[in-house]
């Protein structure tokens, strides 16, 4: 079909526009010097605004009308169907937001970052304040672009999980947050778990080896993927056959690169099984936010910090780290990394 699959080829430019602006991005979190910032937020904000401008063109919102027949006349959960659908609506969403609002945020995004990074070294919040303030003004500005929205962050949710809005959420953390504080407060009033054998010295190497042959043997294709590090870990996909993270490695504290890296791996591995028939298109990156994290958040709890798990992998651990570990039984390991405690720390 002619104009299926022009559409296809309009969204696989503005796909391969997005792309080299995730590389970009990926690069200034891995290994781009400091300085190189300011280029850096100004090649972001041209492939961003390029990316808009070619997906919020005229010819494809022509090419989503006419083909709405044909979407019509196909089952709900045909490839054809979805893609038109998905389009259309990330189509009208991208139509609210002029493409220089969308410059100006990624270029104040990438220069963020790095003060940021810096802030956080220095652990000095005000030199980031600022910055973040502004972040909070360019994100009013793009909700005013939807009036009709009942709650300035229901734009932001509706990019990341179509259908959700705060008034369905609130109710939703409402329940959870009834049920959890009373057995977070049971829990906390005991006891606290000794996780002293956690905060010892772990040699980072080792600990990045150890932790790849894990993900390795959970199913992380290297051959389609790669970990390096970064100052918060995080998972981007330039195609399924490019799925990367990373891992942030305490030398002090052997949970949080493992954590990390198992976390980020279970985003990684959702992404390199998306059918490689859907690369280059709309339909390539995962269902949604939430979706994606539950697969995270799976494999790094339910999986990770499982006693038939380390039942496995403990005994290698223990050979990897004979000084720390030989003489820590398995089961106070497993408080250890189970150790329940309220942080301000969200992972």
């Amino acid at each position: 079909m002619d104009q299926l699959d022009e559409l296809r080829k309009r969204l696989e430019v503005v796909h391969d526009l997005n792309v080299a602006g995730m590389v970009l991005n990926w690069d200034q979190l891995t290994y781009m010097p400091p300085g190189g910032v300011e280029a850096r937020a100004r090649q972001l904000s041209t492939l961003g605004r390029l990316a808009q401008e070619w997906f919020t063109s005229e010819e494809v919102g022509r090419l989503l009308e006419d083909l709405q027949p044909y979407a019509d006349s196909l089952p709900y959960d045909h490839k054809d169907a979805a893609l038109i659908r998905v389009a259309k609506r990330q189509y009208e969403w991208a139509r609210r937001i002029p493409p220089e609002l969308m410059a100006r945020f990624y270029q104040h995004s990438a220069t963020t970052y790095q003060t940021w990074v810096e802030a956080k070294t220095k652990d000095n919040f005000r030199l980031v304040e600022p910055l973040l303030e502004k972040t909070l003004d360019l994100s009013r500005e793009v909700a005013s672009c939807f009036p009709e929205a009942k709650h300035p962050a229901d734009p932001f949710i509706e990019a990341s999980d179509y259908g959700m809005t705060v008034e369905l959420i609130r109710p939703l953390f409402a329940e959870l947050r009834q049920e959890l504080v009373p057995l977070i407060d049971a829990i906390t009033s005991q006891t606290p778990a000794d996780d002293s054998c956690l905060k010892q010295s772990f040699d980072k190497e080792k600990q990045i080896a150890f932790g790849e042959e894990v993900i390795r043997q959970l199913g992380f294709d290297f051959q389609r993927g790669r970990q390096d590090q970064s100052a918060h870990p995080f998972t981007t996909a330039f195609s399924v056959h490019d799925v990367r993270i990373t891992t942030r490695v305490r030398e002090n504290d052997f949970s949080e690169a493992f954590s990390s890296t198992v976390h980020e791996a279970g985003h990684a591995m959702y992404e390199q099984g998306i059918d490689p028939a859907l690369e280059g298109t709309l339909l390539a990156g995962g269902t949604s936010a939430g979706v994606h994290e539950s697969q995270s958040r799976l494999w790094e709890n339910i999986v990770g910090r499982g006693e038939d798990f380390w039942f496995y992998f403990y005994p290698r651990l223990q050979k990897t780290f004979p000084e720390q570990l030989e003489h820590v039984p398995l089961n106070t390991f497993l408080k250890a990394l189970n150790k329940v405690q309220r942080s301000l720390i969200r992972t």
